[in-house]
């Protein structure tokens, strides 16, 4: 069993890749809020803000890479939403994330998508 927010994402949870523009790492053995083994976190997030259909809440999603792993993604997305150009880091979706990941982890294998609260 997994554990608490740690779970795997089912269909209902495509909204909470809205910005992602990578591999989803609960495709390659991760999570919506954990690395797959192999990886580290990297230490910087992006910011999106995405629509929920389910429940009509927008909710602040800090996506984090995970690096390390020089491996194929199995499921790429390539999602554009809320994106702005790279002269605003933190909602630029084609920056690799991985500097600052330990042990010097450079290499992007997924990211991750936490929720930090509603958009309101």
């Amino acid at each position: 069993m997994a554990a608490a927010g740690s779970r795997t994402s089912s269909p209902r949870d495509y909204w909470r890749h809205c910005s992602i523009d990578g591999n989803i790492c609960d495709c390659s053995g991760g999570s919506l809020t954990n690395c797959p083994p192999g990886t580290k976190l990297a230490t910087a997030s992006w910011v999106a803000s995405c629509y929920n259909p389910t429940d009509g809440q927008s909710y602040l999603i800090a996506y984090r890479d995970c690096c390390g792993a020089n491996q194929p993604g199995r499921c790429p997305c390539l999602n554009t939403e809320g994106e702005l150009p790279v002269y605003r880091p933190e909602f630029a979706n084609d920056i690799i994330w991985c500097f600052g990941a330990e042990d010097d982890a450079m290499t992007y294998h997924c990211t991750i998508s936490p929720i930090v609260g509603k958009a309101s």
